[in-house]
């Protein structure tokens, strides 16, 4: 794991080390992340070069490493690109170097990674290039302190890979050989979101770009195609002061997207204060070049259909001067930082979540053989059969308390959830899977009435989001006391999937299954006790006679009674394999849609323990 310098002479000398290995297998035990800059070196750069060293690295390293989000280790690479004194065989790149993040405080251990090249212009910046060369540049080995370097594949249990690119010139083709295709599977290759800070002007349609609300960044999540079939609507209004004048009709086009903005939001009095807002135009209405000509057409392609974003450098480069780089508008720049590093901290964190509006967002979920992902998306499975606590707080929503608990039930060698039952304040949902293939009926109990009316639950609105063959999805909106969170409940035939979606607000005191919020770590009921044995853990959260009865029918088996374990699982697996009528391959190819490669994985399993493909429709 930790190397000194006599190992390591080569690294200490400056020579060139082994490149880390992407496709490595992650080793230790650590939660590490990757914070892989890019920069443009041309001599206009000076003022976006201080914000990255004085705003951006110093504050992404003291969240990340803050009791909110725990991470062990946070590397710094640093590369330019487009410098005249770089070598123009490497397309006018240089890797500089990479450090880490300073703990419990504020910075980076190894300042001289930042000595970025401004005073001596350039001529050439390749930005594919220079995203490619920085992923493959990072060495296996980096140092931590004088003479002391750490292996990272030894050393972390996860990695999760940013990527930030700043430039304020379009792409200069120097690496004919690379096209948006090979770039996005360089990134994706590397497990890794892009971030791109460059010259664009980002503007909500019909509102004017002021001072008092700078738009400066803006994601494209989802599918590319969605872009070509927009739907043509006619929407008809009319003046309610003049209505002889009756009402007027227009065409207007929809298209199925959701592009999230980030804008500042400086009226609101609140220094640093920033806002996502939400718009389904195609993104031609919100994006212009500015004078770094096809800089939109180069890059933007890079991030959509990705966690990816692309930030504006212009209200940044207008609120520091432009011969000094001194700050002269502290409250944009602070603005532009504050929602810089909330977004890449919860890109970094959590890939997959939804943004909420008290981070750190985390989205949870117990489903399928049964797989459980906790809080800090780490994956374990329980086999065994009885009535579980998913998750509790006896205070949540200001005192009203919620509890989750889950029925699991055992087939041969696995065990799967049948049934979920949530209190919050007085009102319980039941919620039950059905194994007849036949059966279309939504099997739910609101406060135990079979079917009743469920429009909003304990105050919160519920929608039955699908209704298709033998798969029902069930959301509860938290929103009207946790904004953009939610709970969500997925039948599929006699399957149970739960999943949560919040930030520290909301869930972060709650305990059970899913582990501690802030840390991951699968505790016991005393909160300190880390456990391991997930057989062991299941048994420590099985339902107690002083915890609520949910369920409308006690099954078996319940407390004193233990919990159920299946004989042998893993070696009633291997034997249940070998006898498969479905083959691994058959599962690999059902599952292979799926994006997750823990998603992919866990489908695998599913369908190879039900001997049921259609299983991938639980994912």
């Amino acid at each position: 794991m930790y190397r000194t310098a006599a190992i390591l002479l080569a690294l200490a000398a400056g020579t060139s080390a082994d490149p880390f290995d992407w496709d490595a297998e992650l080793t230790g035990s650590a939660r590490c992340a990757m914070v892989n800059i890019a920069m443009d070196e041309s001599g206009s750069m000076q003022r976006e070069q201080k914000f990255m060293r004085e705003f951006a690295i110093p504050r992404l390293s003291e969240l990340l490493h803050s009791n909110e989000y725990q991470y062990h280790h946070v590397f710094f690479c640093t590369n330019g690109f487009g410098w005249s004194n770089a070598t123009e065989e490497d397309h006018y790149f240089r890797h500089i170097g990479c450090t880490v993040g300073k703990v419990g405080g504020t910075g980076i251990v190894d300042d001289s990674i930042t000595a970025w090249e401004s005073e001596k212009g350039g001529e050439f910046e390749d930005g594919y290039h220079a995203i490619v060369r920085s992923i493959e540049s990072v060495p296996a080995d980096i140092e931590i302190e004088e003479g002391v370097f750490i292996d990272i594949a030894e050393a972390c249990g996860t990695l999760k890979n940013n990527i930030i690119l700043v430039t304020d010139e379009d792409r200069d083709v120097l690496n004919e050989d690379l096209d948006v295709e090979k770039v996005r599977k360089a990134i994706s290759d590397a497990n890794g979101i892009l971030n791109e800070v460059v010259e664009v002007i980002i503007q909500i349609p019909d509102d004017l770009i002021d001072k008092e609300d700078y738009e400066i960044g803006i994601r494209a999540d989802y599918p590319i195609e969605n872009l070509d079939n927009p739907t043509i609507v006619e929407e008809c209004f009319s003046d309610p002061e003049m209505p002889w004048l009756g009402e007027k009709c227009k065409n207007v086009t929809i298209y199925d997207v959701r592009n999230e903005i980030f804008t500042t939001n400086l009226d609101s009095g609140r220094m640093g204060d920033w806002k996502a807002e939400h718009t389904s135009n195609h993104p031609d209405r919100h994006l212009t070049n500015g004078r770094g000509g096809n800089t939109i057409e180069d890059y933007f392609p890079l991030i959509q259909e990705t966690r990816g974003a692309m930030w504006s450098i212009g209200p940044l480069r207008a609120s520091l001067d432009n011969v000094t780089a001194a700050v002269t508008d502290q409250n944009t720049v602070e603005s532009w930082a504050e929602c810089f590093v909330d977004v890449k901290v919860h890109e970094i964190d959590c890939p997959t979540c939804e943004p909420c509006h008290s981070p750190p967002c985390r989205d949870p979920e117990i489903g399928g053989d049964p797989h459980i992902t906790t809080w800090r998306n780490e994956h374990y499975e329980y086999h065994g059969q009885c009535d579980l606590v998913m998750l509790k707080d006896p205070n949540w929503a200001d005192g009203l308390g919620i509890d989750v608990h889950i029925r699991t039930k055992i087939v041969r060698f696995w065990s799967y959830i049948q049934s979920v039952a949530i209190r919050i304040g007085n009102e319980i949902l039941e919620i039950q899977g059905s194994g007849d293939v036949e059966d279309m009926e939504p099997h739910y109990w609101i406060n135990y009435e079979f079917q009743g009316e469920l429009e909003e639950f304990a105050g919160f609105p519920v929608t039955l989001q699908s209704q298709i063959q033998y798969k029902r999805i069930w959301k509860i909106d938290l929103g009207p006391k946790y904004e953009n969170e939610y709970i969500m409940i997925q039948i599929f035939k006699e399957f149970v999937r739960v999943k949560f979606s919040g930030g520290k607000e909301s869930f972060g005191n709650t305990v059970g299954l899913l582990g501690d919020f802030y840390s991951g770590k699968t505790l016991a009921r005393d909160g300190h006790t880390e456990l391991n044995d997930f057989t062991e853990l299941g048994h420590e959260w099985q339902v107690l006679p002083h915890e609520p009865r949910l369920f409308r029918t006690s099954d078996h088996p319940q407390f004193p009674e233990k919990c159920l374990d299946p004989e042998d699982p893993m070696g009633k697996r291997r034997r249940r394999l070998d006898e498969s009528t479905v083959t691994m391959e058959q599962a690999e190819e059902a599952c292979k849609t799926l994006k997750d490669p823990l998603s992919r994985k866990d489908c695998v399993y599913d369908i190879l323990a039900t001997q049921d493909l259609d299983m991938v429709g639980a994912f």
